[in-house]
């Protein structure tokens, strides 16, 4: 009996080991078809994960610094948060929020942008399934995809931090009161990147769960489509969202921050979490919902065609939000009089770059993944100057509803951490609206004036 379930065993290893060698044949070629096919995935990685990854980097690098020479607090102003937050934080604890936060924000508009790609791909994704490869050897090639991506933009993240951190190293030490020259710091470089690498994985590799549920002959058939992932949207994006930010916090927390500041720097990166997750789900079921009048034709075409793209959709509106959010408190930061290389100002900065590269990155991918639906309107006899004016219609309406929440949540914070001048905020609210529209359609113009330029048949 024994002898049986040995021989048992060894079959069934060799036969594991057998997928798993069959995986690792097929892994080089598939990846290699993804790069040429799916050159996108590569400016998601670049435009959603390097600034974050940067921004950690360097702010880690500072935090490591300040507990080695005894700095441990601040009374100065710029940090948009209360002073009875900031004396619990630390310093420590606000430099690991900064550099988490603009992380997360790449890494939410990762998870939707790259959910609607492997949406798009369902149906190559069964044809896998059918042509011998079972649920989780498919999986695991998503994942390789996602590791692809996060050592990219890690490497990317990697090489922009350590050109941040000296150059906002003299702001720095003005700020804090030190003069030690500039090091790297190893453990600083290390948990960044792992911080980064861990972003891509729990944010792409989400869809490899969501795969699991594809039934390729449902799908080979045209009978269910990429309709199989819609119930992979609101309730998972959003839970998982907060779930992912609460990871990130205690990976690079950790090393750094006491237990109280941990636990409070949590609690606050998980309800940004929830709130910017869940206010790209609102919009997007908003935008389903507004008047459309017969007569206004192109505005009731515009509506449709966000309704019928939801994922796209949600992934464009939460980086108008997060875009919005980072400059509004970039600008609201400088607003009381603080100089443009006072140390808070390079921290508001590089929440701001995050913000705006995901705008540009994700208002150009949103436009790429629709670029055959757009040249069949071409090819019905649609001009392209009427499909760019009926997109930027699209984008302006995402632009609006999302950087209007946007720059009203900037303004809470503004107004939580003791407010100002209410005039002068306003406006800069107004400015972060008119640079969100501005961001939306720069994203999208060179894949609109490229689609313009091609014959319909390409």
């Amino acid at each position: 009996m024994n002898q049986m379930e040995g021989r048992e065993s060894l079959a069934g290893s060799s036969w594991s080991i057998h997928r798993w060698g069959r995986v690792a044949r097929f892994a080089p070629g598939y990846l290699r078809s993804v790069v040429r096919r799916e050159r996108q995935l590569v400016l998601l990685a670049l435009g959603g994960l390097a600034p974050g990854v940067a921004v950690l980097t360097a702010w880690l690098n500072l935090a490591h610094h300040l507990r080695e020479v005894g700095v441990s607090t601040s009374s100065h102003a710029g940090w948009l948060l209360p002073e009875v937050v900031l004396v619990r934080l630390g310093l420590g604890g606000v430099l690991v929020g900064a550099g988490v936060v603009t992380l997360l924000i790449g890494g939410l508009g990762l998870a939707n942008a790259y959910l609607a790609s492997v949406e798009r791909r369902t149906s190559q994704l069964a044809l896998l399934q059918s042509s011998g490869l079972n649920r989780r050897e498919v999986s695991v090639l998503l994942v390789l995809e996602a590791t692809g991506a996060g050592l990219l933009g890690s490497g990317a993240g990697l090489f922009g931090g350590l050109i941040l951190s000296p150059l906002s190293w003299t702001a720095a030490g003005q700020y804090f009161g030190f003069d030690s020259p500039y090091r790297p710091d190893l453990l600083a470089i290390v948990t960044a990147q792992v911080a980064g690498f861990m972003a891509a994985l729990l944010f792409m590799g989400t869809t490899a769960i969501a795969s699991i549920r594809i039934e390729p002959g449902l799908v080979l058939r045209g009978q269910s489509g990429p309709l199989l992932l819609r119930s992979w949207r609101r309730r998972e994006t959003i839970v998982y969202g907060t779930l992912y930010a609460l990871a990130l916090v205690l990976v690079a927390g950790l090393p750094v921050l006491p237990a109280n500041a941990l636990i409070l720097l949590s609690g606050l990166t998980g309800i940004l979490g929830l709130l910017l997750n869940s206010s790209g789900w609102l919009l997007t079921w908003l935008y389903d919902r507004l008047p459309a009048p017969v007569f206004a034709v192109r505005w009731r075409l515009a509506l449709q065609g966000l309704a019928r793209y939801p994922r796209h959709t949600a992934g464009l509106t939460l980086a108008m939000i997060a875009g919005a959010y980072a400059v509004g408190l970039a600008a609201l930061a400088t607003s009381d009089g603080i100089a443009f290389l006072s140390f808070p100002a390079w921290v508001a900065g590089g929440i701001l770059v995050a913000g705006g590269v995901l705008v540009l990155t994700a208002a150009s991918l949103a436009a790429l993944e629709r670029r055959q639906e757009l040249g069949l309107f071409v090819a019905l006899g649609g001009r392209p100057s009427r499909v760019r004016k009926l997109m930027l219609l699209e984008y302006s309406i995402v632009a609006v509803c999302g950087g209007s929440l946007g720059a009203s949540l900037a303004l809470v914070n503004w107004a939580w951490a003791g407010g100002g001048n209410w005039v002068t905020a306003l406006l800069i609210a107004f400015v972060d609206l008119v640079a969100t529209v501005i961001a939306a359609w720069a994203g999208a113009l060179p894949v609109l004036w490229r689609l313009g330029r091609r014959p319909p048949n390409r």
